[in-house]
């Protein structure tokens, strides 16, 4: 049985999931003769879609796709503000000798007030592609039960904003997802090192969106980590964009930085092929990262020091 809704965004879950008995499973998604490349390559899917394709959508969509992929912060506006920082870079010009300058440029924190925030973790909702049904789904077994309507609005919001309309799915889809699903959140560069000179250009244009003011400073620490010579280096496709993955094998080390998540850099200590399977969610919580590194005044200093403690110095 499947039922449709078209609309810009549901408010309410009951209105639209009426049909369905009290704890009844059901999936969430769309026919793939409604959509066509040029969509499929800005959710993410690349290519000819196999069986089993599975991504994060891109957040580019929108605020429910952003939400799904980076999560939010809920400001907190009933306490006091207080003094948070971020980096930029800052750039003078610094006498040298009679009528002579020379640019000079470092990367210093700059204070700005604020509210307190609480982060709210992405739902990190991944779409799979089924290839004998010819449909796209979430990769997530709904239920009607009160307790999920909040995640159920989430989901179908999403879907409308991605593709303007969302389909119910009340046939059991469980059996197709086994091993054949293939996450395409990653893409590992071609084996070999990666001097600077080389990963650079691949740098500037995830980051060609970035301002100016920023792109720097994101550069600078991707350019550190990248110094002390990785096995192999991913880059985030889809909603994983400007996501990036140092590995370093043999010590079972592998940096995950991206400028701007929670303003740290996570130190991961499983294996590269468990890694990319993960959501974003599970990548960034506690249980699997073993240290986060705050992108403040001290970032550099204790980067050293890690690598030091692996003795890749």
């Amino acid at each position: 049985m499947t039922m449709s809704i078209n609309k810009t965004r549901i408010i309410s879950v009951e209105k639209y999931f009426g049909f369905l008995e009290e704890g009844e499973k059901f999936y969430l998604g769309i026919d793939k003769n409604d959509f066509n490349n040029e969509l499929l390559k800005k959710i993410g899917f690349e290519g000819r879609l196999k069986d089993g394709d599975t991504v994060l959508p891109s957040k580019d969509f929108g605020p429910r796709a952003n939400y799904n992929s980076e999560g939010k912060y809920k400001k907190d506006k009933s306490s006091e503000m207080v003094t948070d920082y971020y980096q930029r870079l800052w750039t003078w010009e610094q006498w040298t000798g009679y009528k002579e300058t020379e640019t000079k440029s470092k990367i210093v924190e700059v204070p700005y007030k604020r509210y307190p925030r609480e982060f709210i973790e992405p739902p990190s909702l991944e779409l799979t592609y089924i290839q004998n049904r010819e449909l796209i789904i979430i990769n997530n077994l709904f239920s009607k039960t009160k307790n999920e309507f909040k995640d159920i609005k989430h989901a179908v919001n999403l879907i409308l904003e991605i593709f303007g309309y969302c389909n119910i799915y009340t046939k059991e889809f469980e059996k197709f997802f086994d091993k054949r699903i293939k996450k395409l959140n990653w893409e590992i560069l071609p084996e070999g090192k990666y001097p600077w000179e080389k990963l650079e250009p691949i740098i500037d244009e995830i980051l060609k969106d970035k301002s100016d003011v920023k792109k720097p400073v994101y550069k600078s620490r991707l350019e550190k980590i990248n110094s002390y010579n990785a096995d192999f280096t991913a880059t985030g496709e889809a909603g994983f964009k400007g996501y990036f993955i140092f590995g370093f094998n043999e010590k079972n080390l592998y940096i995950l930085e991206n400028a701007e998540y929670g303003n740290a850099t996570y130190i991961l200590r499983e294996d590269w092929e468990k890694l990319s399977k993960k959501t974003k969610s599970e990548l960034l919580n506690n249980d699997l990262h073993e240290q986060r590194i705050i992108h403040g005044k001290n970032w550099k200093k204790e980067i050293e020091n890690l690598f030091k403690k692996y003795n890749l110095s």
